[in-house]
C-alpha cells in the first residue's frame, strides 16, 4: 500500500489530501497515516494543506553539480545572491545586506556567468552544426572572440568553432552582428573583465531585453534545473 502510495505521490507532484484520496479510492484517515510516514521520510513536505513531493533524486544530483560553495549557504542566501545579480547590485552593497563577503559573492557571480556563457554555447553548437557560418572576429585588449548570429540572437564563443562546409554571413548579417555586439559592448569596457571578457559579453547579451523576472527564472532554471 505505502508503496503505491507513493509512486502516486511521485506522479501527482503536488496535491491536497482529498485530491490523493479521491485518486486512490482510499478514505482520508487511512491515507493521512501514510502521508504522515512519508513526511518524516522526507519524502513529502506540507505547505498551506498541500503535500509536495521532494525529488531526492533530481535535488542530489542538482547538489553534486554544483559547486561546494552552495553547501556553505542556505536556500534562502543563495535565492538573495541570485536576486541581487540579475537585478545588477553591485557587489560592495550585497555584502552590507547578506552574510557572505565580497569574495564570496565575486565567486557566485562568476559562475553564474560561466553557466550562462556555457548555456547559450550549447545552443550554439546545435545551430552551427544545421548551418554551419564563419564567424566574425573580435579583439578586446589582445583578446580574441568570435561571434555567431542565428534567428536574430548573438552567440559568443572563446574559440574559434571548427565546422565544415561553412559559409559568410551576408552584409545585412554582419551590420546586425555589429549592432548588437556594440550594445552590449560598451557595458564591459573594463579593464578587469580582459581575462574573462567573453564572459561578460554572454551576459550583457543574454540580459538585453529581459526584465527582473524573466531573468531570475532563466538563471535559477541553468542552474538548478
Amino acid at each position: 500500500m505505502k508503496d503505491r502510495i507513493q509512486k502516486l505521490c511521485k506522479r501527482l507532484s503536488r496535491f491536497t489530501l482529498e485530491e490523493i484520496a479521491l485518486i486512490a479510492e482510499l478514505e482520508e484517515s487511512e491515507i493521512k497515516i501514510i502521508l504522515q510516514g512519508l513526511i518524516k521520510e522526507n519524502i513529502l513536505t506540507v505547505h498551506d494543506n498541500n503535500y509536495i513531493y521532494n525529488n531526492v533524486e533530481k535535488d542530489a544530483k542538482v547538489r553534486k553539480r554544483l559547486p561546494l560553495m552552495f553547501e556553505y549557504h542556505s536556500p534562502e542566501t543563495i535565492e538573495m545572491i541570485v536576486k541581487c545579480f540579475c537585478a545588477e547590485i553591485e557587489v560592495n552593497k550585497i555584502i552590507k545586506i547578506l552574510e557572505p563577503q565580497k569574495n564570496c559573492i565575486n565567486k557566485f557571480f562568476a559562475y553564474f556567468r560561466e553557466q550562462i556563457y556555457e548555456q547559450q554555447l550549447q545552443e550554439l553548437n546545435k545551430y552551427l552544426k544545421e548551418n554551419p557560418c564563419v564567424p566574425r572576429e573580435r579583439d578586446y585588449m589582445g583578446k580574441k572572440i568570435y561571434l555567431y548570429l542565428y534567428k536574430h540572437k548573438l552567440f559568443v564563443s572563446k574559440n574559434f568553432l571548427k565546422a565544415v562546409n561553412v559559409q559568410n554571413y551576408s552584409d545585412e548579417y554582419r551590420l546586425e552582428i555589429k549592432n548588437i555586439y556594440l550594445r552590449s559592448h560598451r557595458k564591459v569596457l573594463n579593464i578587469s573583465y580582459k581575462k574573462y571578457f567573453h564572459l561578460h559579453l554572454a551576459e550583457q547579451i543574454w540580459r538585453y531585453g529581459k526584465d527582473f523576472s524573466q531573468l531570475a527564472k532563466e538563471l535559477k532554471f541553468a542552474l538548478f534545473d
